[in-house]
């Protein structure tokens, strides 16, 4: 396993019980862009007992002035980046590029958005995944 698989578990693992904090990592550990971005900019907390947290907070006011600071991401990785920010229920953000995404993280956004909606069960249960 690799640094970033076993910090996806622990993220999945922190988040367990909230359907919208589990899709939004969902969503950045599968995109697989966001999460090794954020750990480089440190906005991932190691609270040194095992357990990190996303500073939503901080990666939120990020997405606000995209391209201008230290995190690095195409427009439409950014919009994955958004979308998840929003999934968490704490941040408001403009999600009007979505049609920006290419058909594989097109699918990866509706698979997030049905399980922050209903559960990871319910969104497996569409088959958004599936081509």
């Amino acid at each position: 396993m690799n640094d970033i698989t076993v910090l996806a578990a622990r993220l999945g693992e922190r988040a367990a019980g909230s359907w919208q904090e589990e899709a939004a990592v969902w969503l950045l550990a599968t995109h697989g862009h966001w999460l090794p971005e954020l750990q480089r900019t440190r906005l991932i907390i190691d609270d040194g007992n095992g357990s990190s947290r996303i500073a939503w907070r901080h990666v939120a006011s990020a997405c606000l002035s995209s391209g201008d600071g230290p995190l690095i991401g195409t427009v439409s990785e950014w919009q994955v980046l958004r979308l998840a920010c929003v999934l968490t229920g704490r941040h408001v953000l403009s999600l009007a590029n979505l049609s920006s995404l290419d058909e594989p993280n097109r699918r990866l956004a509706l698979h997030a958005m049905a399980w922050a909606a209903g559960g990871r069960a319910w969104a497996d249960s569409l088959a958004l995944l599936t081509p």
